[in-house]
């Protein structure tokens, strides 16, 4: 994520004690209407906060798999019995289409519904005996209090992916919410609590100050700290958790479609365009760059123009609008200053959406924008963009999409557009990244498999999603037993 919506950590400075810290959320289209309005949490408050979690963990760890599970579907049901209140919100506050924003309430549902599943599949594993009169079997016990810290990208459905595995396998959770999202995150925790989770096994805090988001990071009772954001805050993160707590982190991505010469390249650019500019392009997984075989480059790029001009920019409430405003004030300002940096140094804009009529002056407006000829060292084609704005580059084969692919500090997911199986089966085995997609969009994931990045796109051995989030939340004990 190119962006940190947090803020987390952003100064070491002490804060004026006799200053009152404010979290405030806005309507991107709108951002005189203000969404949520509130004091941030206080470094009392945070510690508070753990020190409740610490306390109510052991109580939660041994409730027995049917309850937890019986939580956990019902917070699904919730969710659904909510959903239209709840994506409104998402619009109003974050920006996305309301189709967008209701498509991510469901997963937040399914999330939750999968985790329910896993709360019966905190599983050990019994061992050959390796003498006479001796067995060796393992057990899974849940860390304790888990931080989960999350972006306003989306702001229910990877707090779900993040907190719903945690409370299934037993764990107490600290929920920070973006402050950017934060009435969205806390209706999330809101449900959770009216569907049956104690109060202090998911404690929710705001804000960013610096001192209290050092206590919540830094204290000995966590365990675990799940976080999606900037690499940049990332950093920091590392420097600041308790040399203790488990990392799990989802950063950067800086992801590409491959299209070669034999794909279907009208299905390529509705799903480069679908990747590229769905969400306002602010997703992890969105497409920055297509590396295009040549002797598709011109087809395709036709295609493509064809797509971007029938995108419509506007309020995420408008039944005709495909993109909506960016998120935040921060993101529209960089966004901006980016494109007009390409085209000043040599970028032709071969495409740009339309704009609905009527839109709010001081509204987060991005067009979505189809670039070429973009200097090979500018930061529109080097880094992660995380917004409507996308590059071609024309390229000899295949293998050297790999090459520029496998180039990158980042290595999230990366799309290859092919009707021969074998060309796809190869760039899948040789791409390093977490997620390979054929003839599929970068962006959307489901919630039974893993879901992270290689490189500098994670902290390393934890993806989330899947199954294979019990590997974070919870400690593997062997036993060994004598008869």
């Amino acid at each position: 994520m190119a962006v940190s919506s947090q803020g987390l950590l952003a100064s070491t400075e002490a804060a004026d004690p006799h200053e009152q810290v404010t979290v405030r959320s806005v309507n991107p289209a709108d951002p005189a209407d203000v969404v949520l309005e509130r004091p941030a949490s206080t470094v009392g408050e945070v510690a508070e906060a753990v020190r409740a979690s610490e306390g109510s963990a052991p109580d939660w760890a041994a409730t027995s798999p049917a309850r937890r599970a019986t939580v956990l579907a019902t917070v699904a049901a919730e969710l659904e019995a909510r959903a239209d209140v709840l994506a409104r919100l998402l619009t109003r506050e974050e920006g996305k289409t309301l189709g967008a924003a209701r498509g991510e309430v469901a997963k937040t549902a399914e999330q939750f519904r999968f985790a329910a599943q896993l709360a019966y599949l905190v599983e050990g594993t019994t061992y050959p005996e390796e003498a006479a009169g001796r067995l060796a079997w393992t057990l899974r016990e849940p860390l304790g209090v888990v931080v989960a810290i999350t972006p306003w990208n989306f702001p229910v459905s990877l707090a779900a992916r993040k907190i719903a595995p945690a409370l299934a396998a037993g764990n107490a959770v600290v929920f920070k919410p973006s402050q950017d999202a934060a009435a969205a995150g806390q209706m999330l925790a809101d449900l959770c609590h009216g569907a049956g989770v104690p109060g202090d096994v998911l404690r929710v805090v705001h804000g960013t100050e610096p001192q209290a988001m050092s206590v919540l990071v830094g204290d000995a009772a966590v365990r675990g700290i799940t976080f999606t954001g900037s690499d940049a805050v990332g950093a920091l993160l590392r420097r600041t958790a308790h040399p203790q707590a488990r990392l799990q982190f989802e950063l950067g991505g800086h992801n590409a479609a491959v299209v070669c010469a034999d794909a279907d390249l009208d299905r390529a650019a509705r799903e480069i365009a679908g990747g590229a500019y769905g969400l306002t392009g602010q997703a992890c997984t969105s497409t920055d760059r297509v590396l295009v075989e040549r002797p598709a480059y011109d087809e395709l790029v036709r295609r493509l123009v064809e797509q971007v001009e029938q995108l419509r920019v506007g309020r995420g409430d408008d039944p005709d609008v495909t993109v909506g405003p960016v998120a935040t004030a921060g993101q529209h300002r960089r966004l901006t200053a980016l494109l007009e940096s390409a085209v000043d140094a040599g970028a032709r804009v071969l495409a740009r959406g339309g704009r609905a009529p009527d839109l709010h002056p001081e509204g987060f407006w991005v067009t979505p924008t189809l670039l070429a000829d973009v200097p090979e060292d500018h930061a529109a084609l080097t880094g992660e963009v995380f917004g409507p704005l996308c590059s071609v580059v024309p390229v000899v084969s295949a293998d050297e999409a790999t090459e520029i692919v496998n180039a990158s500090a980042h290595g999230l997911v990366t799309a290859v557009h092919t009707s021969d199986f074998a060309t796809a089966h190869r760039f899948a085995r040789r791409a390093r990244c977490g997620l390979v997609k054929i003839n599929e969009r970068t962006t959307g994931n489901g919630v039974a498999p893993p879901f992270g990045g290689w490189k500098a796109s994670s902290a390393g051995a934890f993806p989330e999603g899947g199954r294979q989030a019990l590997d974070f939340v919870t400690d593997t004990k062997t036993v060994y037993a004598a008869y």
